[in-house]
């Protein structure tokens, strides 16, 4: 447990502030909101995990923020449109840990970007959801190791933030079989 001097509260602070957003980030309709959100989110983390010297933490907030912006403009630009930024993204992720290396910890949150990579690149915020998942199972292990409360409550909201989502989705589906197949009975008749 860290000791709590005036600018380690300052950093758990940011994290409380930080805390808030999974739930509106992963219950989110649209990928674009999604993402916006998500970038708000990763700089709130990103100072506070550099904040409390978790430097791997702090480093892939930052790349996550760049992976935010061209994967914003995924739907707007041209230049944004190619999967070889989703490749570019992974391969910064990882190699990134060498530069911010401080045990094997270290690979936690280079692989829970990098699995949300993948899932922030697809269009459909289901599919973005099931790939947060396992990326979050990695950030709350980073978190508990990195000894840092607000890390760890954001992680276990955003989990319950993410089923939430998936459960309206799947119902949402459900539904929307329903009344293709009421349409189309209807229509046969």
């Amino acid at each position: 447990m860290p000791d709590f001097d005036l600018y380690t509260v300052i950093a758990q602070g940011i994290g409380v502030i930080a805390m808030i957003l999974p739930y509106f980030i992963y219950t989110a309709r649209t990928r674009k909101t999604l993402i916006a959100l998500k970038f708000v989110s990763d700089a709130l983390w990103g100072t506070h995990y550099f904040m409390l010297g978790a430097l791997s933490g702090a480093v892939m907030n930052g790349i996550n923020m760049g992976r935010e912006v061209v994967f914003q403009c995924k739907t707007s630009h041209k230049w944004a449109q190619t999967p070889i930024w989703a490749v570019v993204f992974i391969i910064i992720n990882l190699s990134s840990t060498l530069f911010s290396w401080q045990g094997w910890q270290s690979l936690l949150p280079a692989v829970g970007a990098s699995i949300s990579v993948v899932g922030l690149w697809c269009a459909s915020p289901l599919t973005i959801r099931l790939f947060s998942l396992p990326s979050t199972a990695c950030w709350l292990t980073y978190a508990l190791m990195s000894g840092t409360p607000s890390g760890i409550i954001c992680n276990v909201i955003q989990m319950a933030a993410i089923i939430i989502g998936l459960c309206r989705d799947i119902k949402e589906r459900r539904m929307q079989k329903k009344t293709e197949a009421v349409s189309e009975k209807t229509a046969s008749e």
